[in-house]
């Protein structure tokens, strides 16, 4: 397996594992919070009625139903605070690492493709220019690559045929 696929295989399973995380998460804080508005709701409900009539008769009406509402008050958001104080665990911050260190790994592999398709596009240009330069001017292209072989063509066969004369004369 390629260290890109592996690396996107990661990085789709932390961020799937990430999200199943988050999703739990948030689950048992509406959940809780549900709960405690239900509850809340109840026991607002009754302790509303039973402290009404507990002040009223020493305190008056008034003062009876601003306790009340000041207990409500306390109670809603001391419910608040403890929704608000669930956090995510351990698992979730070494998802989070693995996916950076995938994406990381990513964020390297398309780099070096980068760098391969760059080069490779230099290649492709020098073969352009070079093929251009042939077409244009075949001769400054092949001429001094020929001249070498054919000067040494050339010295061989002056000297074979200086060599043969001599030969020829001692038969």
């Amino acid at each position: 397996m390629s260290r890109v696929t592996r690396n996107l295989q990661l990085l789709l399973r932390s961020e799937r594992v990430l999200a199943e995380m988050q999703l739990k998460l948030m689950t048992r804080k509406a959940v809780l919070g549900a709960a405690a508005a239900i509850a809340t709701l109840l026991a607002l409900a009754m302790f509303n009625v039973a402290g009404y009539f507990a002040l009223a008769q020493p305190l008056g009406s008034p003062s009876a139903a601003l306790i009340v509402g000041l207990v409500d008050t306390l109670i809603a958001g001391l419910l608040v605070v403890v929704a608000q104080a669930l956090q995510s665990g351990p698992e979730e911050d070494m998802v989070r690492e693995i996916r950076e260190m995938a994406l990381s790994e990513l964020g390297t592999e398309i780099d070096d493709v980068q760098q391969r398709v760059a080069q490779m596009g230099e290649n492709v240009e020098t073969v352009r220019s070079n093929v251009a330069n042939f077409v244009q001017r075949p001769l400054d292209v092949l001429l001094p690559q020929l001249i070498v072989p054919a000067i040494s063509a050339v010295t061989k066969l002056a000297r074979a045929s200086k060599k043969e004369p001599s030969r020829k004369g001692k038969d």
